[in-house]
């Protein structure tokens, strides 16, 4: 019996032997034939769309471009965004270069997804890496809190095993492959949804909240500065060359998300501060800055750290044309948000501090884009919503990508640029594709993106109404904000115009939303009888 087991035992071992001998030796094999280890399904995923392989041919110089929704284009892609820009204008600053730019930007994501993605695309060999980070860090997916507990899991280890594996990550890809192709949109960053008359979700509830004395806002800096610096340090180990952006965002436009008070007020005080701000903010709202201005300034003696309340003296500033008192307290709102969709300050000067180097270097992303801003403050045109910018923002932001490589030579000498064949923006902007449906399409996916902002997604449905009059959504966008808003006899008017245009559009939006046909109908009724 003792000796049948130990056959038995010895049988298993040679065959783990056997197992194991084989799996190495097709390890080395597939390593020396150059084949890479494995990355994300979403990576993979671009790889595919863009035909990228691990080979690259003679002479081919390649861009890998990584971040959040600011890079990849948002509501303009995949027509525009900042590679793409970079893209055109080498094809005619560098004619008869062979240079690829490869958008790996997602919507939503932090710092940390750039930094795996980097690790696992650099055996695609790129020869320049771009970045574009900040604004997703404190977003709850992305909080060190919650990455740290992803890596702890069976499913991430297990992934994270096969992707070390050249061999296996062979086969992996082709499981992930042929799943995009049955689920190809699912792989695709979409902005917006199909159905115009969905429900707001904003996404911005008060348990998000992550206000500046909160321990986590801390300690959220300190861990998208480790990935940053882990970024940096993988470039230089590596000798690839990088570019990073510092964050913007509109500071004149977008007002706080959530405001707290963050100084100890004793009630009285928190009693005259509210009756300073609400009558200050009933006057400004009426139109009166005189009255406004020192109501808000006396508020705002008393506890500095309410974001609201810097964000509307910037405003009565801006207004006054006060522009450098206007941008400091903007610049307030947007730090003490305590909702935070924009990177503050201690992000912005983490990538701004970034020591340069021949292998690294910095834009001011601000500058680039200051001149052509009312005022030189950051918000439209060039940033419409939040943090993402107009066609003309990315433009610009790609003509500096240009600038700072041949600053560098990285592609190529100063001396072989040819910027006598840079043409007018407004070419450009026809070759590379952007039109009127275009831009009428990004309008109707904004106004889904701003949510609860009324304000801004009414400004957006008149934008496209204006664009394409003819066309239903635009109406349908503009009467299914005002009814969200409440304001159902201007939604109920819009609709009208709807049924004038296009009928079968109206019994689609009844269809859908059963309380709208039934007010629709009971207006009509009150029509016709006066």
């Amino acid at each position: 019996m003792i000796k049948a087991i130990l056959k038995v035992f010895k049988t298993i071992g040679q065959v783990l032997l056997a197992t194991v001998v084989f799996l190495c030796v097709c390890e080395l094999l597939f390593r020396l034939l150059g084949l890479p280890g494995g990355t994300s399904d979403f990576a993979e995923s671009v790889l595919m769309k863009e035909h990228l392989r691990a080979y690259k041919p003679k002479n081919e110089f390649r861009i890998f471009a990584y971040g959040e929704s600011t890079i990849h284009g948002c509501h303009y892609a995949p027509v525009s965004s900042p590679p793409r820009w970079l893209e055109f204008y080498l094809k005619d600053l560098l004619p008869g270069k062979k240079i690829r730019v490869i958008n790996f930007g997602r919507l939503g994501k932090g710092s940390d997804f750039a930094l795996t993605t980097l690790r696992d695309t650099y055996e695609y060999h790129p020869d320049l890496a771009i970045f574009y980070l900040g604004h997703n860090d404190y977003n709850e997916r992305h909080r060190k809190t919650t990455v740290e507990a992803e890596r702890k899991t069976a499913g991430y280890q297990f992934k994270e095993l096969i992707k070390k594996s050249h061999f296996l990550s062979f086969f992996w890809r082709q499981a992930i492959r042929a799943k995009i192709k049955r689920k190809a949109k699912k792989y695709e960053d979409q902005v917006g949804y199909d159905l115009i008359e969905t429900p707001v979700c904003s996404g911005m509830g008060e348990e998000l909240a992550v206000p500046r004395n909160n321990p986590f806002f801390k300690e959220n800096a300190e861990f998208f500065k480790g990935n940053i610096l882990d970024i940096v340090r993988f470039g230089e180990k590596h000798k690839l060359p990088m570019i990073f952006f510092t964050p913007v965002s509109n500071l004149k436009d977008f007002a706080p998300n959530f405001s707290e008070h963050l100084r100890p007020l004793s009630p009285e005080e928190l009693s005259e501060w509210q009756s300073l701000y609400d009558e200050g903010k009933a006057a400004q709202d009426r139109g009166d800055v005189v009255r406004a201005l020192p109501l808000l300034e006396q508020a705002y003696a008393i506890d500095d750290s309410y974001a609201e309340l810097a964000f509307r003296i910037g405003q009565l500033y801006f207004r006054q044309g006060e522009l450098a008192k206007a941008k400091r307290f903007f610049e307030r709102g947007r730090d003490f948000d305590a909702i935070i969709c924009r990177a503050p300050r201690e992000i912005i000067d983490i990538i701004q501090e970034l020591p340069r180097s021949p292998g690294l270097d910095v834009i001011d992303t601000e500058k680039v884009v200051a001149a052509e801003l009312p005022g030189g403050i950051l918000g439209e045109p060039m940033i419409e919503d939040n943090v993402h910018f107009s066609v003309r923002g990315h433009a610009l932001l790609g003509r500096a990508l240009a600038e700072k490589i041949a600053e560098h030579d990285w592609i190529a000498p100063k001396s072989a640029w040819q910027w006598d064949r840079e043409k007018p923006y407004a070419v450009m902007y026809r070759e590379i594709g952007v039109n009127d449906p275009i831009l009428f399409a990004a309008d109707l996916k904004m106004i889904h993106f701003l949510g609860p902002r009324f304000e801004n997604r009414i400004r957006f449905a008149e934008r496209a109404i204006k664009k394409f009059p003819d066309d239903p959504r635009g109406y349908r966008s503009l009467a299914w904000t005002y009814w969200l808003m409440g304001d159902k006899d201007k939604a109920i008017e819009v609709y009208r115009k709807l049924e004038k245009i296009h009928p079968e559009s109206l019994q689609e939006v009844f269809q859908e939303q059963p309380a709208v046909k039934k007010a629709y109908e009971k207006s009509a009724a009150a029509t016709k009888a006066a």
